[in-house]
């Protein structure tokens, strides 16, 4: 029989990335799933949240139209993406704020321009989502992306959120790190510890960047999913006399060499064979 599911996911991806109006036609299969899993992390996912505001916030004056507006899209689960970078256009875009410590930045323009982008603002709102809940950390200058304060500001107000990240029995960090000393070796795809207070220190809440500076959240992720494709293949070419059977029960021979193809339908994934339409639940 032939079968590789792996292929047909990428395929999938590459049809959805380009009605997105990304060009990855002629990518390796490698790097469209390294760019979908990583426009993935970089988009916040619709959804309706609690919106929580840190002990420290502060929002000039001037922005809080513009902040009412993005707090409601939170609350609604409306689509954030008109409040992010433009540069989510770009399909080989790592974010290094996002990748590091896993913080998003949105604008906090009210009017929607041409492009379908809230309009910009110097200042921004610094926010980290999980699925249920925003967290408002503060509304900073544009290039504040090296402030490890805000992770302080995670930890006093919300540390249930980024607890798995707390490194245990560790007493402080060996050398000091200054917001400077993590912009330069940020530039270098090299990652840091915060060390917040003496036997506070966190590995870095966004999982942390690769040499090439690409997530490592999406480096593993991808690995991951191959991994389990290519073990529903395996299970369907080690069951493929019981499939053969089955269809013969339903009045529908296999033809001598089939061909399984992955599909989704309605949330689940099936191999289906391509002659005969025969639908495997995987």
């Amino acid at each position: 029989m032939e079968a590789n599911f792996y292929s047909d996911w990428v395929a999938e991806l590459r049809q959805e990335l380009g009605q997105l109006g990304y060009q990855v036609s002629s990518r390796p299969d490698e790097e469209v799933v390294r760019v979908y899993l990583n426009l993935q992390k970089r988009l916040v996912e619709p959804k309706p949240r609690k919106v929580h505001r840190s002990k420290e916030f502060q929002c000039p004056a001037e922005l809080q139209n513009g902040l009412s507006v993005a707090e409601c899209a939170m609350r609604r689960g409306d689509d954030l993406t008109p409040h992010l970078s433009k540069l989510i256009k770009r399909a080989d875009y790592d974010d290094p704020l996002l990748n590091h410590w896993g913080i998003h930045h949105l604008h906090l323009g009210t009017n929607i321009d041409s492009d379908q982008f809230v309009e910009r603002t110097g200042p921004l709102l610094f926010a980290m989502f999980d699925s249920e809940c925003a967290y408002l950390i503060n509304v900073y200058s544009h290039g504040a992306w090296a402030m490890q304060d805000m992770v302080r500001i995670l930890h006093d107000n919300w540390p249930e959120s980024i607890e798995p990240y707390r490194l245990n029995n560790v007493i402080g960090l060996a050398n000091s790190v200054s917001d400077q000393d993590v912009k330069v070796v940020r530039k270098k795809n090299v990652n840091t510890f915060v060390e917040i207070a003496p036997n506070i220190v966190y590995a870095p809440i966004g999982g942390g960047s690769a040499s090439s500076g690409i997530s490592v959240d999406v480096v593993r992720q991808a690995d991951f999913i191959k991994e389990q494709l290519e073990e529903l293949e395996r299970a369907v070419v080690e069951n493929i006399e019981e499939i053969a059977e089955k269809a013969r029960e339903k009045g529908i021979s296999l033809p001598k060499k089939p061909r399984f193809e992955l599909k989704e339908q309605d949330g689940k994934s099936y191999a289906v064979e391509a002659d005969t339409r025969i639908g495997v639940p995987l």
